[in-house]
Formats: C-alpha cells, sequence, structure tokens
C-alpha cells in the first residue's frame, strides 16, 4: 500500500486524491492545511482518519510514516514545503510553477538530489498521450531537423463568462494581481506552453519576450483589493538549442477559446501538430513526398500512456525520476525569468540554467 499525504487541500487537491484513489494499493493517508474548514471537508471526504489531519505540515512530516506527498499549496510556498519533504527523504509531487521565482527553484532542485529521491512537477498536460507520443517521434527523427516551430496558450475568461464573471470571483481576481501572488498570464498558463514546446521541441536558448497589461474597463483599475497590474497577455520569439526558430505566445483576451492549447512544429523532413482542443489522444502530421506535395495531414491516434499520477506513483515504487521532474521544473522556471527580464530589458535575452 501506497500511503500518499496531501498538503492544501483546496479545489485541485481533491482532484490529485480523486486520481490516487482511483489506483490500487494507494490511499491518502494524511493531509495538512491551515484552513480547518478546508482540511475537516478533504478529511471526511477522502476517509482520511483524524489523528493524521494537521495545520501544520511539519507536524505532518514529523509523525506520519508516508511513502510520497504532493504539494498542492500556493506558488509562494512550494519551496519551502518541498525542500522540507525532500529533507524527510520523501518523494513529491509538486504543482506548478515549481516556485514563485527562479532561486527558489534552484534551492528545491539542490535539494532533491541531496535526498535523491523521486520528484515530479505536475504540468498537467502531460497527461496527454498525443503529446507524449508526439514528443517520441520528433525526437527520434520523424520530421528530421527542426526549423519552425510555433505554440499557443489561449483563454478568454477576460472578456466572456464562460469560467464565471471575473469581477466578483476570488479564485479569477487574484490572477490579475501582482500582489496577490499572481505572475499573470506568462506565470499563469505561460509556464504551460513553455513545458509542452520544449517537450516537443527541446531547449530554448534565447528568449524575447513582450508582455501587455491591458486596462480592464473598471474603475482604477482596480475591484477591491485587486489592483489590476498582472501581465495579460505575452508574445515570445525563441531559439532553440537545436537551432530552431520559434514563436510562443499566450492570452486571456483571445475572444471564442476557452482553454486551448496549440504547437506545430516544422523540420526538415515533415510538420506535425498536437492540439489538445481537437483530442487529448491524437496529433497530426504531413509526411512523405506525396503528402507534402498536396499538403495533406494524417491523423495518429496515440496510444494510451499514463497520468502524471500514474508515474509519479511508480517512480515511487521503482525508485526512478520521470522527465518531468525538478530538474525540467527549474528549466521552466528559468523560461519565465528570462521573459520578464527580456521585456524588462527590451531585448533577447540568454537562457542560463
Amino acid at each position: 500500500m501506497i500511503k500518499l499525504g496531501v498538503i492544501g487541500t483546496g479545489g485541485m487537491a481533491n482532484h490529485h486524491a480523486t486520481q490516487f484513489s482511483a489506483m490500487e494499493d494507494v490511499r491518502i493517508a494524511a493531509c495538512c492545511d491551515v484552513s480547518k474548514e478546508r482540511r475537516e471537508a478533504f478529511a471526511e471526504k477522502w476517509k482520511v482518519p483524524a489523528p493524521a489531519v494537521y495545520a501544520d505540515y511539519r507536524d505532518m512530516l514529523e509523525n506520519e510514516p508516508l511513502d510520497g506527498i504532493t504539494n498542492v499549496t500556493p506558488d509562494a510556498m512550494h519551496a519551502d514545503i518541498s525542500i522540507a519533504v525532500l529533507e524527510k527523504n520523501i518523494p513529491i509531487l509538486c504543482e506548478k510553477p515549481m516556485a514563485s521565482n527562479l532561486a527558489d527553484a534552484r534551492r528545491m532542485l539542490e535539494a532533491a538530489r541531496k535526498a535523491a529521491v523521486p520528484n515530479m512537477i505536475n504540468f498537467s498536460y502531460r497527461n496527454s498521450s498525443g503529446l507524449q507520443a508526439a514528443a517520441e517521434f520528433v525526437r527520434g527523427g520523424g520530421i528530421g531537423e527542426i526549423r519552425h516551430v510555433e505554440s499557443s496558450y489561449l483563454q478568454s475568461w477576460l472578456v466572456s463568462k464562460g469560467w464565471g464573471d471575473w469581477h466578483d470571483s476570488p479564485s479569477l481576481l487574484w490572477r490579475l494581481s501582482t500582489r496577490h501572488g499572481s505572475a499573470g498570464d506568462l506565470g499563469d498558463i505561460g509556464v504551460h506552453i513553455y513545458d509542452l514546446t520544449s517537450f516537443l521541441v527541446g531547449d530554448i536558448g534565447s528568449i524575447y519576450c513582450q508582455l501587455k497589461t491591458f486596462d480592464k474597463g473598471v474603475p482604477g483599475n482596480r475591484v477591491g483589493e485587486y489592483v489590476f497590474d498582472a501581465n495579460d497577455s505575452f508574445a515570445s520569439t525563441v531559439t532553440f538549442a537545436n537551432g530552431a526558430l520559434g514563436t510562443i505566445h499566450s492570452s486571456r483576451w483571445a475572444v471564442g477559446q476557452a482553454n486551448s492549447l496549440r504547437a506545430r512544429v516544422y523540420g526538415t523532413q515533415g510538420g506535425l501538430e498536437v492540439d489538445l482542443d481537437r483530442s487529448y489522444e491524437e496529433y497530426k502530421v504531413c509526411l512523405g513526398e506525396d503528402n507534402i506535395k498536396t499538403f495533406k495531414w494524417e491523423t495518429v491516434k496515440a496510444p494510451p500512456t499514463p497520468s502524471n499520477y500514474q508515474r509519479f506513483v511508480n517512480c515511487i515504487r521503482s525508485g526512478r525520476q520521470d522527465p518531468s521532474d525538478f530538474a525540467n521544473g527549474v528549466k521552466i522556471q528559468a523560461y519565465l525569468h528570462y521573459s520578464f527580464e527580456s521585456d524588462r530589458l527590451g531585448r533577447p535575452v540568454e537562457v542560463k540554467l
């Protein structure tokens, strides 16, 4: 039996618990949250015994014999909690983004290397079997040498009510305010498209990023304590370590797009497209002389792959690392860091890991 502890018991933690509880010989054995109401509701729902319900994660780590921890706390708490878990030599799955800054992400990676136990960042779109198969195909040379890349992550909740009315929704309002810990569109969803794109194509060598914060059309550009100063859109021109050129962009103002991720990769022997709006289980390719001549694209059905949660449990059992580990998390954190730096300087910057 794999016994897991959950730190942070809000909405996403219940998704984690749903995934883990569906697995054979895995159970939620302990939980922790600073909110008494949240932790008790979570414990009741997932049948966590009262002695294993904590207000302080340090007490939980000291008292509970756990095989793994899932860290579902706010971004600013990821580093201290993850490092404390690793110092107890307990495997950890941490929510994205890895940290709120690159220095903290590097501290987390150092702790992970010292502990030498499984560590993962929950980049949720790696759950797509289509993305997994497409990345393997590209890495295997399926479209030749990569030349050009374009990818995007588009939402529209600032101009529609598909996710609710942001004007009176704290769960959306905080995403517009740096004072409340938001790194804007770049930190919230840009982190996903950077991970998806680099997973497909490889490491990014340089970034030229522009950020934009738009007027929200309300007095003072704020609602109560929420001042709307976080970025709403970003566009990056990047060069990859393999020499390819790419554009990566994201926005919350994309009318008609609920939650749309797409990447298109072009090589010397063909093209490939991943569109998660269309399907999580397939990708498209244009390959072969005849298809390239006639611009014909074909759909490839991907075989099932384990979810992030299944992979984390597999890592606990095997002791092996997953590709979505803390080392990868630091790379993605670096892409965010140098995107902000590029926007500040108004020029391309080299990514330094």
